[in-house]
């Protein structure tokens, strides 16, 4: 058979083979992907930074859906201020004040009032804490005579949510806190309350053409509440009316330290190399060595103190005294030869010329015979010396 013949045999046979791998990588791919076996995962990657820094931004959102304006603050004493970013409510609009421990002055409070008597809704959480007088510095709640009171140990606590009733008789159920209750006065204008046996947790009360909605707390509408329970229709139901809704939360200011840090870091500067120098100044051990002189000297009155206490303690005394005495006579004559004859009323004479003393101190000290205590020694002893000196 000649080569001829032999080469488009070849030939059809690796076709032959290229198809079959062909259909074999492709059947096995096929029944790869088969197998594999695919779903949706939903990971909960948390709130972005703005809803972060706004816990009522889900609120706002919210309200702004149903077509009210909401306006998040942090600071309340923006109210009726004196500056350019001063909040006026309109009468028609809804004040939300998140915290009930906050100093709110006494003008705010009755501005407030005022308002809510125009025909305003106020919206109070009196969230507080276990101390006897949490809101001795709210000047509002204190207006309103409105406090809150601890369920006591021994009470069964569960937690359960308050039930509201809506205006369209409708039960809401709202996990407001629970472990404290609202303290109410006896007013007749309170004229809805929602609790348990305990205490109420929830209460309206009118004020002229005006509302004052009281809870335990209003961070039942925070992004990470909002959504449990029926906390967004009761939320509906006391904001979603209003033209503009202000949430008021009390931002926790920052430390001091950051606050010098941001606005004068030149006297934080400052203050620390004053510390160093003064640590360098101050400190043995950090600082360079302190040398002392060696030669040291004890006070002449210290000499005079160990020797009368010596004595005193030898009880011999009265001989320290008559040496001492017997030595200021000898100077006397090495210093005025005459008076070596003279009588004893002329020696107290040229002793207290010498000296500038009175002779009748002289005589107590240089011829007194009189009982005395240690101190009294001592100090008849230091006198002594000092007579001896001026001469």
């Amino acid at each position: 058979m000649s080569s001829a013949n032999l080469q488009p045999v070849e030939a059809k046979q690796t076709w032959t083979v290229r198809i079959l791998s062909a259909l074999i990588i492709l059947i096995a791919g096929v029944y790869i992907y088969k197998g594999f076996e695919t779903y949706e995962k939903v990971t909960d990657i948390g709130f972005n930074e703005e809803a972060r820094k706004q816990p009522f931004l889900a609120a706002k959102l919210f309200l702004e859906q149903q077509g009210t304006d909401v306006q998040l603050l942090e600071d309340y004493r923006l109210l009726y201020a004196n500056t350019d970013a001063a909040i006026f409510p309109n009468t028609d609009d809804t004040i939300v004040l998140s915290e009930g421990e906050i100093a709110l002055s006494s003008s705010i409070a009755e501005q407030l009032l005022d308002w809510v008597n125009s025909g305003g809704h106020l919206v109070i959480a009196l969230n507080a804490s276990q101390d006897a007088d949490v809101f001795r510095a709210n000047s509002l709640i204190q207006q309103l005579n409105l406090s809150v009171y601890w369920l006591s140990e021994e009470t069964e606590y569960q937690f359960v949510a308050t039930e509201i009733i809506n205006p369209d008789e409708q039960p809401l159920m709202v996990n407001l806190e629970t472990r404290y209750r609202l303290v109410l006065p006896e007013d007749p204008n309170i004229f809805y309350t929602a609790g348990d046996i305990n205490g109420p947790t929830f209460a309206q009360m009118e004020m002229g053409d005006g509302l004052i909605t009281m809870l335990t707390d209003v961070y039942i509408w925070n992004n990470y509440q909002i959504g449990v329970e029926d906390n967004v229709e009761l939320l509906a139901q006391l904001g979603g009316n209003s033209s503009k809704v202000y949430i008021f939360s009390s931002r926790e200011l920052p430390h001091w330290f950051s606050l010098l840090y941001d606005f004068a870091p030149y006297f934080i500067w400052f203050a620390a190399v004053l510390l160093a120098l003064s640590m360098w100044h101050w400190s043995m051990r950090f600082g360079p060595i302190f040398r002392t002189s060696e030669d040291t000297s004890t006070p002449f009155s210290l000499h005079i103190k160990a020797a009368g206490e010596f004595y005193w303690r030898h009880k011999r005394q009265q001989a320290l005294i008559e040496e001492i005495r017997h030595s200021v006579i000898v100077a006397l004559h090495k210093k005025r030869p005459a008076t070596k004859s003279a009588e004893r009323q002329q020696l107290l004479e040229q002793l207290s010329q010498l000296s500038g003393w009175p002779t009748d101190t002289i005589n107590s000290l240089m011829f007194s015979q009189t009982q005395m205590n240690e101190t009294q020694f001592t100090q008849r002893i230091a006198s002594l010396q000092t007579l001896r000196k001026m001469l």
